[in-house]
């Protein structure tokens, strides 16, 4: 069964989320779609805000929330660069809402420091790059935000073993990662359909990639790696 499904309804945009356990209808036009990706962005951020205070009671470890923002936006922007570029066609409208999602790092950035300035893209370059080039670029990207992906899930995975309550912030195990993930995919799922041409294939994109960005180092930690004081994670 498809994650979402698309269908153009006169001047709107319908979409079908199927998840395992809720089936989501909704209409929208463009202005909508940017509003409900803004909207979407905003929980995740105070979500990565929030987790700072319950990462600091469970291990007792500093935490720096920024950072975690600006990987946040990295990991987010090579989601939708997978998105845009499924259907080969990575559209000016499509560049402008990636764009949005910079607001603390920005991947083509990163990807010019780590590379000692040998690779300077913009969004508008990569669109211009014959489709093979971009399908080997987005093939390396899990290798490129390696070590930005595991610093990323290591404190999600520090909080969702645990029980923990500061002030009105309350988790349970999995509650942190699993909407962080949310976020991203209905972000993905907005950008779809924003030319109004959204397709399965894109949808599949945005799943797979953050299983590659997120889930190899969610499997590490699932193995015993130690958290933090007095916190270990046990299959």
């Amino acid at each position: 069964m498809p994650f979402l499904h698309i269908s153009p309804s006169r001047n709107k945009i319908t979409c079908i989320r199927t998840t395992p356990c809720e089936v989501i209808r909704m209409e929208f036009d463009r202005q909508d779609i940017l509003d409900k990706a803004a909207e979407a962005y905003d929980h995740a951020e105070n979500t990565i805000r929030a987790m700072d205070q319950v990462f600091q009671n469970v291990t007792g470890s500093g935490y720096d929330a920024e950072l975690t923002l600006a990987q946040f936006d990295m990991i987010l922007q090579g989601v939708l660069l997978s998105v845009a570029c499924a259907d080969g066609i990575f559209d000016p409208v499509e560049q402008d809402f990636v764009r949005q999602f910079a607001m603390h790092g920005d991947l083509l950035q990163y990807i010019e420091e780590v590379s000692g300035g040998e690779i300077a893209l913009s969004w508008d370059i990569i669109a211009a790059l014959p489709e093979d080039i971009i399908t080997k670029l987005l093939q390396v990207l899990p290798g490129i935000l390696d070590e930005q992906c595991e610093s990323f899930v290591y404190p999600l995975a520090a909080v969702d073993f645990s029980y923990s309550q500061v002030g009105n912030v309350v988790t349970t195990p999995g509650d942190f990662l699993k909407s962080i993930e949310i976020d991203m995919i209905k972000i993905a799922g907005l950008l779809a359909f924003v030319d109004s041409e959204g397709t399965d294939e894109e949808i599949n994109a945005a799943v797979s990639m953050i299983y590659e960005l997120e889930g190899k180092h969610w499997r590490d930690l699932l193995s015993g790696r130690s958290l933090g004081p007095g916190q270990e994670i046990n299959p």
